[in-house]
């Protein structure tokens, strides 16, 4: 199973490309079919361009927000199987003093894939 260092590589990987705009690798971090649910929404996420097409855009919006990184920090992990996990992630959007502008909270299901993982499930737990 992915260890905890493992798991953080991941996310701040995933959280420089999400600031970055990088849809291909946004999309990379991906297992398809995958699936993403909140409160008011399901979406079956069956391909790469369903991934980009959600998160074009997402990087000037944060920017037109002031916002210029964003910290991932581990919660909690539920070792599922040998190669499934549960991860809840507190995300901390901030701007270029590094002050904490806005928060979320996701659950993710990830699958181990060699010396990284990848995103099977997204479930919206919160903004905070």
């Amino acid at each position: 199973m992915l260890d905890e260092d493992g798991l953080q590589a991941f996310l701040e990987a995933y959280s420089r490309e999400l600031v970055g705009g990088d849809l291909d690798g946004i999309a990379a971090r991906y297992s398809y079919p995958a699936y993403v649910a909140g409160d008011t929404q399901s979406i079956a996420v069956a391909a790469p361009a369903d991934v980009k097409e959600a998160f074009t855009g997402a990087a000037e919006q944060y920017r037109e927000r002031g916002l210029v990184g964003v910290v991932p920090e581990i919660r909690r992990t539920e070792e599922l199987t040998a190669r499934l996990v549960w991860a809840d992630v507190r995300w901390s959007y901030r701007d270029a003093d590094d002050a904490e502008v806005r928060a979320e909270t996701y659950r993710y299901l990830l699958r181990e894939t060699g010396n990284s993982c990848m995103i099977c499930v997204v479930v919206a737990i919160g903004a905070m």
